[in-house]
């Protein structure tokens, strides 16, 4: 790692996020975003739920992601990691062991999810990615990981099934999943 970039991790680390942000490191970018509406949680807590019924696997929401090959410290909204995965209490979940990460998009963070993050995530091996957008009612799951994005994506409605591959093997069911209210 380069000074410069020694330096600036060390002045991520030092930051005093104020309460109600969060802050991420995204492609050597400090990127400080206010915390999700109840909606978000409710679609996070959905999906939790339906993966917590497969007990091979382990949830996290919120928490800092970090590789051992890059620099990026994303916080996605929701991730998932096989059960089995060691992780130091202490430290971060480890972006290698990751199988399954999703962002649910806000006005104030539509651009690093939908650009940035397709491109960390893939950098990652993270084999699937799923953006959810409760504005238009849509979820994007993109998989096939390459080193500058992802090869596939495809779409859906609210209420429509998203076919997880494996190593899932089952659908999320998106029923629940709410819409924000039109803004003008």
């Amino acid at each position: 790692m380069a000074a410069l970039d020694e330096r600036a991790q060390r002045a991520f680390d030092s930051l005093d996020v104020p309460e109600g942000y969060r802050a991420e490191w995204i492609n050597g970018e400090i990127i400080l975003s206010p915390s999700g509406k109840p909606l978000r949680w409710d679609i996070q807590l959905e999906l939790i739920t339906q993966f917590a019924a497969h007990s091979q696997w382990r949830v996290a929401a919120e928490q800092t992601v970090t590789h051992p090959m890059y620099g990026d410290e994303p916080r996605p909204d929701l991730f998932v990691l096989p059960s089995t995965t060691e992780v130091d209490p202490e430290g971060s979940f480890p972006g290698d062991e990751i199988r399954f990460v999703a962002e649910v998009l806000s006005k104030s963070n539509k651009g690093t999810d939908l650009v940035d993050k397709v491109e960390v995530y893939a950098r990652f091996g993270i084999g699937l990615y799923l953006i959810i957008a409760p504005f238009k009612g849509w979820c994007t799951p993109h998989s096939e990981p390459r080193e500058e994005g992802y090869a596939a994506s495809s779409g859906s409605s609210f209420g429509d099934p998203v076919v997880l591959p494996e190593p899932f093997g089952f659908s999320l069911d998106t029923r629940k999943f709410g819409r924000y209210a039109k803004t003008r």
